[in-house]
């Protein structure tokens, strides 16, 4: 082999090793993509699947929040006088949303994918975001405005709540913070379950 040769070899070498050793450290110390395009409005925005037409009327909601204790998400159905909501823990690396929800020691994982769509949700939506799983999906709905300020959650979401009353018990149902941060040592071997079929 020619030095010529031996040279791009060892560049093509090094070149790999480099992307492998990137790789790895995404995978070991996580990615902080919340930004990817695909995913970027999925934090620290109150999803909802509807506007409720009653008091009655129960709505699906979605969180996701990233706040200095760490990362807790909520998911439940809830109208003005019945509330179901689990608190789960959450990481984000691209369009996979990894989701551990310590009650019955289960986790699952989703697909994020969101998008501006003014004019394609039914109004006053002007955000959209589908979670899914294999062959079943989810779309629900935000507003710009709808942002949670994760140094204040609870001012956010009175905020928000006070801006929509038709939102207002369903936002006071959801207390992200009161869970605990830190994710269990051993929620890698959890059951992995179906979310979107809950």
């Amino acid at each position: 082999m020619s030095k010529s040769s031996k040279k791009w070899v060892a560049v093509a070498v090094l070149g790999a090793a480099g992307i492998g050793a990137w790789q790895l450290g995404q995978r070991l110390w996580g990615s902080d993509s919340v930004d990817a395009d695909s995913a970027r409005h999925a934090v620290n925005q109150v999803w909802i699947e509807r506007l409720p037409t009653d008091q009655r009327d129960m709505i699906s909601h979605f969180l996701l929040i990233k706040h200095p204790q760490g990362r807790i998400g909520g998911v439940g159905k809830s109208s003005q006088w019945r509330h179901f909501v689990e608190l789960f823990q959450w990481g984000l690396e691209g369009e996979r949303l990894s989701v551990y929800l310590p009650q019955e020691q289960q986790k699952a994982q989703l697909r994020v994918r969101t998008w501006e769509c003014d004019g394609e949700a039914p109004d006053p939506f002007e955000l959209c975001l589908e979670l899914s799983s294999g062959k079943r999906s989810v779309t629900m709905y935000s507003r710009k405005d709808w942002v949670i300020e994760p140094k204040d959650v609870a001012g956010s979401l009175a905020d928000i709540a006070e801006d929509n009353p038709e939102l207002a018990s369903t936002l006071a149902a959801i207390e992200p913070e009161a869970a605990p941060a830190e994710l269990a040592a051993d929620a890698e071997s959890w059951r992995t379950v179906e979310l979107l079929d809950r």
